[in-house]
């Protein structure tokens, strides 16, 4: 599960949110299925390696940051619930009430979780209707004040090369010029490949970050802008 809640990512940062969700998500079907009740809360259980796995773009030092910035934030709650004394595994699990899922999938936690779906096979029209009507044309509209990557736009930034903190750095810098100027587009996530691509086009005409460097590459994101702003 790689999502997280703009909220939660607000107080303790997207890397903890990432991981809250998983918590969350885990606990909710382990709930739905009464696995792991213990003290009257049902638990999540993983290793730090575990979580490498789970999550190969943060590194084990993130992730131990990320957990304890949640426990710190009295966002989760921590246990050890192993049968065996030397295993040293924690359990997790969110400090609030969680909401259970409409129906669990009957699957209980065991490896990576599978997401519950059901694809639309609803046809759009039927044969031998007549044509639908257009599709409403999209509007532009401003950059949401707590915006932050969503995993789509984390995807892009590591096809990219770039590493987490390069990430958040380019995140910051990508909301912080278009709130200054006031950008309007009709797809955000095309403006985010935008600004990545032209990020590396133009990393050679900039220096350093801490000298303004980085001006350079507002300047050339400005000459593109113009094919996707109305």
């Amino acid at each position: 599960m790689h999502s997280f809640d703009p909220e939660i990512a607000t107080k303790v940062g997207v890397n903890a949110a990432v991981l809250y969700q998983n918590i969350v998500w885990w606990t909710q079907k382990n709930a739905a299925n009464g696995k792991h009740l213990h003290d009257g809360r049902h638990w999540t259980y993983n290793s730090i390696k575990a979580f490498d796995a789970l999550f190969p773009y943060l590194t084990s030092k993130q992730i131990r940051t990320a957990l304890d910035k949640l426990e710190e934030a009295g966002l989760i709650l921590s246990g050890s619930f192993n049968k065996a004394g030397y295993d040293r595994t924690k359990w997790y699990c969110p400090s609030g009430p969680i909401q259970l899922p409409k129906k669990a999938n009957g699957t209980a936690q065991k490896g990576e979780p599978i997401p519950v779906s059901k694809p639309d096979i609803k046809p759009d029209t039927l044969f031998g209707s007549e044509d639908p009507k257009p599709a409403k044309r999209k509007r532009s509209c401003s950059l949401p004040d707590n915006w932050v990557p969503s995993d789509r736009n984390i995807e892009d930034a590591m096809k990219r090369g770039f590493s987490t903190e390069e990430t958040n750095h380019e995140a910051e810098q990508f909301r912080n010029y278009h709130h200054a100027k006031g950008s309007t587009f009709k797809d955000w996530d095309a403006a985010w490949r935008t600004w990545l691509g032209n990020a590396k086009k133009f990393a050679r005409s900039r220096p350093t970050r801490a000298n303004g460097g980085h001006n350079a590459l507002m300047a050339g994101f400005a000459a593109y802008a113009a094919d996707f702003e109305d």
